[in-house]
């Protein structure tokens, strides 16, 4: 039961630092610079999403001819 007491007051004590310790950021980031990051990383990101998704049926259709090479084989004497 002891443990559950502290959970709170970590919380509160994690929430305070957050507020008493960041400090101001006097700058922003320019929305044009923003959406040609955005309109850069978009297709990258798809592209690279394409590529893992093929590259793992590859690797899953070797593994698996992989492993029935290296399976033992069984003589089919009844």
């Amino acid at each position: 039961m002891k443990h559950r007491r502290n959970i709170p007051t970590v919380f509160i004590a994690s929430v305070l630092c957050l507020i008493f310790l960041t400090t101001p950021v006097y700058a922003y980031s320019d929305p044009n610079a923003v959406g040609l990051a955005s309109q850069i990383l978009t297709p990258l990101l798809i592209a690279a999403t394409a590529g893992l998704t093929f590259l793992r049926k590859q690797a899953g259709a070797a593994l698996g001819n992989l492993a029935r090479r290296l399976r033992p084989r069984t003589n089919a004497k009844g």
